[in-house]
């Protein structure tokens, strides 16, 4: 269904313009089914063109599709991998389903042969999480994909994309306590370069998506800050507080001794 004018005016500069990925069609389709090898093609050398070996861009978007399919069987999948100012909004289906649109985006964009690409922040908190999980999703879960891929040295570097990709803005986020002094999280979905030709060009030919609903109410399975159900707020603060506890143990068990 069209945007209205109303809904025009009021999504100005947003991706909230742009329908939503076709994803279940993409998925069936494999997406193209993706040349890797003829996109990050190696040089004559055997060295990347870029950023990315083919064998690395075919693992990001195989964990970016695995962590995508985690989360819709599973909000929380993606909720404890994101810092624990965003978590009020992450509740709210509206701002999930468009930093759910924003990976997708990204994903996307990988499969075009684009590497790793992102215009807005949503897309930045993405990217940041798909680079610093890869090591922990390892290569084995994908190795079909992969493995007749042609070979580069580089193929094992995850630090070298990790340096490259790997956001100081939206790292910080992880170290924040309660509010984010300065961020407006509204707003993550505002497009860096509103052009029509960037704010589409994750779109694969031939796969037309539809604008996605209104969706405001907040979710009941996220319990709020400090109650019990395991959420990413006991995890950090378990991180946060373990040193202090442990050395406060130490101190005691000197002065028994």
């Amino acid at each position: 269904m069209p945007l209205s004018e109303r809904q025009m005016t009021r999504y100005a500069g947003t991706y909230r313009l742009v329908a939503k990925a076709p994803w279940e069609t993409l998925k069936a389709a494999d997406f193209g089914r993706p040349d890797w090898g003829a996109m990050y093609a190696l040089k004559p050398n055997g060295q990347p063109n870029g950023l990315l070996t083919p064998r690395q861009a075919c693992k990001l978007f195989s964990d970016a599709c695995f962590m995508l399919d985690k989360t819709e069987e599973n909000p929380r999948f993606l909720l404890e991998k994101m810092p624990d100012c965003t978590r009020k909004f992450y509740k709210k289906k509206q701002w999930r389903s468009q930093l759910l649109e924003a990976a997708r985006r990204v994903t996307m964009r990988l499969s075009k042969g684009m590497g790793i690409s992102t215009n807005c922040p949503g897309e930045d908190m993405f990217v940041h999480i798909l680079v610093t999980s890869a090591f922990e999703l390892g290569w084995n879960r994908c190795r079909d994909q992969w493995e007749a891929l042609e070979e580069c040295d580089k193929d094992r570097d995850l630090n070298r994309i990790v340096r490259a990709c790997a956001h100081e803005e939206m790292a910080s986020l992880f170290r924040v306590e309660g509010v984010a002094p300065g961020v407006n999280f509204k707003e993550w979905f505002k497009a860096n370069d509103t052009s029509d030709k960037v704010m589409h060009n994750h779109e694969l030919e031939g796969f037309v998506g539809e604008h996605e609903e209104d969706h405001g109410e907040d979710d009941q399975w996220l319990p709020a800050r400090g109650a019990g159900g395991g959420g990413s707020g006991l995890l950090n603060k378990l991180c946060r507080y373990g040193g202090a506890v442990l050395a406060l143990l130490s101190v005691r068990r000197a002065g028994n001794h």
